[in-house]
């Protein structure tokens, strides 16, 4: 007896909600596919699907209700990009590649016209940002690549290569791995995107008319490598993986770290004089954890991130400095929140994915046990029962930073047109692009 209420006991200490409903949506063992005909036995033993390998990494949710998620490729990982369909597997829901099986063709004279391998994604306007790494495993098989997809009839409306001197840091080492599309107005042709490198420690910018800039700071390094999850640990020199932009700044998080950084957005516009240097001194630190973070997200002036050894979720207001003493736990699970991977504020309600990565990176999923799980946290909720976390919200415009007067349409940099550019974009127009600085800027090719 006594046993049993200690095993009671520890089930409430581990999975405690704090005031806040974590909405288990989907959950899988393993993974399978809405398949054509034989489709799957033929991948099956040409060794092109193997359920023990694929894992899912991040979430987003269209307009019109489609859920998204994405696995990265490697041997037995058939497709990076899928939907979650409505039929029903042994496992869970089966997943449909998007946009269809033709875009993940292993033919060397086709393949680097569909999708290689996709680590996150990003929903803005009814448009889906992808983020294609170009490698299957550790082999670059084409060059990585930016693909907008217009999501009321799925037509590719853009693709972007990225040149190997912006993906990748001076030594050669990068690993692109997140998208943030910043969209005014719901105008794609001038989003600015912004893609976290986590290898080579660097985050690029990149703007249709203007083209793409690389800049690296100290806090994008890894600082705090060692991980441990469910009492398993590994070891992962990871850096800058979290975006998001709060109050005109960017903030920022290196998987292996205990700080979430930011940079104002108006400084991250001066690519012609950001050196490595400069960026460090313009990055401000605003915030300490007490564990490692993945994905961050945010909501007006609140700030959403994870403690990974804690398999729990927190909040900030993201207008203070914060850390263990003005930070607030939103939930906590030791079950279902084993490393949150991807994670997004959509429709009032806090999405994300779950993976348990630490089994995912030695090796040793177990097809019996529940692995991958979408869940969701209702922000409504969250405001009631963290009410620090909004504290400044009252005081602070969200959207402050954006020019108070009447919107104005963004036009070509011609200089007749230079009162209707954006005071916190000026610098890309009113002053010449120095690509001999250490920051590394190329014109969209």
């Amino acid at each position: 007896m006594r046993h049993l209420l200690f095993v009671i006991l520890l089930l409430i200490i581990a999975n405690i909600s704090f005031g806040v409903e974590l909405n288990v949506m989907y959950e899988w063992k393993y993974i399978n596919f809405t398949w054509d005909s034989e489709q799957q036995e033929m991948a099956i033993k040409s060794g092109d699907y193997d359920p023990n390998v694929i894992a899912l990494y991040d979430v987003d949710v269209a307009p019109d209700g489609r859920i998204f998620v994405t696995s990265v490729r490697e041997k037995g990982v058939p497709a990076s990009l899928m939907t979650v369909s409505k039929e029903e597997g042994p496992n869970g829901p089966l997943l449909a590649p998007y946009p269809d099986w033709s875009w993940y063709q292993n033919d060397n004279d086709s393949q680097c016209n569909g999708i290689i391998s996709v680590y996150r994604v990003d929903i803005k306007c009814n448009h889906l940002f992808v983020l294609d790494c170009g490698k299957i495993g550790a082999d670059a098989v084409c060059p990585p690549q930016l693909l907008i997809f217009n999501l009321e009839d799925d037509s590719l409306v853009d693709r972007v290569i990225i040149p190997p001197d912006i993906a990748n840091n001076k030594n050669g080492s990068g690993l692109l791995v997140t998208p943030l599309a910043d969209v005014r107005h719901c105008n794609i042709d001038n989003a600015t995107v912004f893609m976290a490198d986590i290898e080579g420690y660097g985050l690029v910018i990149y703007k249709k008319h203007v083209g793409f800039c690389r800049i690296e700071s100290d806090c994008m390094k890894p600082t705090d490598p060692n991980f441990t999850i469910d009492n398993e640990s590994f070891y992962l020199e990871d850096g800058i993986l979290g975006l998001t932009i709060i109050h005109g700044k960017l903030y920022y998080a290196a998987l292996a770290g205990k700080k979430i950084c930011s940079m104002k957005m108006s400084d991250l516009q001066k690519c012609s004089i950001l050196s490595d240097d400069v960026a460090d001194e313009l990055t401000q630190v605003a915030g300490i954890l007490d564990g490692q973070t993945a994905p961050i997200a945010s909501e007006h002036c609140a700030i959403f991130f994870n403690n990974i050894p804690e398999t729990s979720i927190l909040c900030a207001d993201a207008i203070k400095k914060f850390d263990s003493n003005n930070t607030e736990i939103i939930v906590q699970n030791a079950e279902d929140l084993q490393f949150v991977s991807g994670m997004k504020v959509r429709k009032e309600k806090l999405l994300g994915l779950s993976n348990r990565f630490q089994h995912v990176y030695s090796g040793t999923l177990n097809p019996n046990e529940t692995n991958f799980r979408i869940f969701s946290i209702d922000i409504s909720q969250i405001r009631k029962e963290k009410e620090n976390c909004f504290a400044s919200c009252k005081h602070h415009n969200h959207r402050s930073w954006i020019r108070p007067d009447k919107p104005k349409p963004w036009f070509e940099p011609d200089k007749s047109w230079s009162h209707w550019i954006p005071w916190y974009l000026k610098h890309w127009f009113n002053e010449k692009w120095n690509t001999s600085s250490t920051l590394i800027f190329s014109k969209n090719p």
